[in-house]
């Protein structure tokens, strides 16, 4: 076979899953959450087929630039359909931003974050059940932890980064939390950053 039908037939295979791809993602507006000004640095994520939002800060008295002082937030919205409505079904146990969202099959991870005064460590799981959501405690990060980035990779939640300090440098640190250790004796441990 020439080179030039090869590499014909590999642009149309590339063409080909691209444009499935494509297809594959239809992105559609949701309905609007219940608050005009909107919400910075929330968690979400999903839990029993529901988007779940929650926490996050905004500016609802104007906005920084004119005086307008932050305002964090703890209710824990759901939408359970796409064209359904946003429904207030919880509230975190005080206000919080700047966290960690992680979806895991036992519901929405919140990792870290912080409130008006702090960084925290406290790691929460939000569930769903029926309609409302039950927020548990998780094992706390080592250390309090802003900014952070996570993720989940089979049944290993890692977090990397953030910092303890609202204007202080990133900090060099990963961690890791086995969902599938004894509830008993699951911690985070300290992995090479």
């Amino acid at each position: 076979m020439h080179m030039r039908r090869v590499w014909g037939l590999l642009g149309g295979l590339v063409l080909a899953t691209a444009l499935s791809a494509a297809d594959a993602f239809k992105w559609r507006e949701l309905p609007a959450l219940p608050d005009a000004t909107g919400f910075g640095a929330a968690f979400a994520g999903v839990s029993g087929g529901a988007l779940l939002v929650t926490g996050g800060t905004n500016f609802q008295n104007g906005t920084l630039w004119t005086g307008g002082t932050k305002t964090w937030h703890d209710r824990i919205f759901l939408l359970e359909k796409p064209a359904g409505a946003w429904r207030v079904a919880g509230r975190l146990p005080q206000p919080r931003a700047y966290g960690v969202s992680v979806t895991i099959p036992e519901g929405v991870l919140c990792i870290g974050g912080a409130d008006e005064q702090a960084a925290t460590a406290e790691v929460l799981l939000l569930r769903r059940q029926g309609d409302t959501v039950v927020v548990e405690n998780y094992p706390a990060l080592p250390a309090p932890a802003r900014y952070a980035s996570g993720a989940l990779v089979g049944r290993t939640v890692y977090v990397a980064g953030g910092t303890g300090s609202p204007n202080g440098a990133p900090e060099r640190r990963f961690w890791a939390l086995d969902l599938d250790a004894p509830a008993a004796t699951r911690a985070w441990r300290e992995l090479d950053p």
